[in-house]
């Protein structure tokens, strides 16, 4: 190689944070095994804020009225546009009172009891920030990613 090409080569890799830098995309934090966590994409259809599941495979854009204590959980495809109707996600968060489960309701549920859109109130979900963690089952496959940070919008 030449001489300009080697100094090219070693800023990309410094710029890039070089051979150890993180092959996964997380900026060098831990993961459970199926965590997933927000990430910055486009504009969320319905206002909300974005969670990435499976490296963007699907996605989950939820709307937090911490004033009210209620959530609005739309499950999305991989353009973030796509409504994918799924049985009920599983909502935990961590209350002052400890650990509680959010019953979310199906809006506009299918014959087979899924749906794309689900509604959730508890008193817990009006702390600021969340500690929380969001399952939903897709074509089979389990995600999970954590309710917290900017993982959800202020109405």
């Amino acid at each position: 190689m030449r001489v300009r090409e080697c100094a090219l080569l070693l800023a990309l890799l410094a710029a890039c944070g070089g051979k150890d830098a993180p092959k996964d995309g997380h900026g060098g934090h831990d993961h459970e095994a199926g965590e997933e966590h927000a990430h910055a994409h486009g504009e969320a259809p319905h206002g909300g804020e974005i969670l990435d599941l499976g490296n963007g495979a699907a996605h989950l854009e939820i709307i937090h009225d911490h004033d009210g204590g209620n959530m609005t959980v739309y499950v999305l495809g991989a353009d973030m546009k796509t409504l994918i109707a799924v049985e009920k996600p599983a909502v935990n968060i961590m209350t002052t009172g400890g650990p509680a489960t959010v019953d979310l309701t199906p809006v506009e549920p299918g014959a087979d009891g899924k749906a794309a859109c689900w509604k959730g109130s508890h008193e817990g979900l009006k702390a600021d920030p969340w500690d929380g963690r969001i399952r939903v089952t897709i074509d089979g496959k389990t995600y999970q990613s954590p309710l917290e940070g900017e993982a959800h919008d202020h109405r």
